[in-house]
């Protein structure tokens, strides 16, 4: 699994956010700009590392008038290695998340330099289990316990939790990117804020985020796949993303963010 697919799942997780006392609900477009992290990793003679990675995220976020979480979600990411051969990576995603959290569709496309890899069409629904099913294919059902939450759930718990006394919370989650597997994903809540000066923020959006630790395991695994650092508001906006994975490190940081105004009436 490449991990420019990782990427793109853990930041699914962060673009959903709930209906919160305190929070309004906010649709809108955004741009993330994607580059390699300064790194002392020692290089290893005869491995292959990545030299360079740049890239864009664009978002688009929208509220169903309450019904559900739509997000339509493209990731072109461009890689360097030691060899100075280049590759680009593409993921085009979008998902349908019920407000109540029982249902979720998603189609899945992902492409390297231009080639198309893998197009993934799923049906999630919670019924006691978590049933997963793949139309117009040979491929079988996938069956999960009732412990699996979709993405908006996940984020529900977190945005709830971070100016709580509670300082750590675990759970599985299935969100479709990888159509085979959920996360058990391990959540670090600290007490650092951090204000965006970059950019300027719409006047709605809340310039208060909270730093969080999030560690990412697959399967009966002790070591996680990687480690993501997120600067997160109240309103389930994150202007800061860092990935840790063994061997290099990415970051993502906000370049523009616009909101959307829907007509519900």
């Amino acid at each position: 699994m490449s991990t420019s697919r990782i990427f793109f799942f853990s930041l699914l997780l962060t673009f959903f956010y709930s209906k919160l006392p305190l929070a309004k609900l906010l649709s809108y477009q955004s741009e993330y700009e994607i580059s390699l992290a300064n790194s002392e990793k020692i290089r290893l003679p005869g491995k292959t590392y990545v030299n360079e990675a740049s890239g864009q995220l664009f978002i688009d976020w929208i509220n169903n008038c309450k019904n559900s979480w739509i997000s339509n979600q493209r990731m072109m990411t461009r890689f360097i290695n030691s060899h100075g051969v280049g590759t680009v990576s593409e993921i085009n995603y979008s998902i349908n998340e019920k407000a109540d959290g029982s249902d979720m569709d998603f189609v899945l496309e992902v492409k390297e330099d231009a080639e198309l890899v893998e197009r993934v069409y799923g049906e999630a629904k919670i019924n006691n289990n978590l049933i997963v099913k793949f139309p117009q294919t040979d491929k079988e059902n996938l069956n999960f316990s009732d412990d699996v939450v979709f993405p908006h759930q996940f984020l529900e718990e977190i945005i709830s939790n971070l100016y709580s006394n509670k300082r750590m919370i675990t759970k599985k989650v299935y969100e479709g990117t990888i159509p085979d597997k959920f996360f058990n994903i391990s959540v670090f809540l600290t007490d650092q804020i951090i204000r965006e000066s970059d950019i300027k923020l719409p006047e709605k959006i809340n310039n208060k985020f909270k730093k969080i630790r999030m560690s990412y395991y697959q399967d009966n695994q002790q070591t996680p796949v990687f480690e993501q650092t997120v600067n997160l508001n109240d309103q389930g906006i994150a202007n800061f993303f860092r990935y840790d994975y063994a061997d290099y490190s990415l970051i993502l940081k906000l370049k523009k963010i616009n909101l959307v105004n829907l007509n519900c009436d």
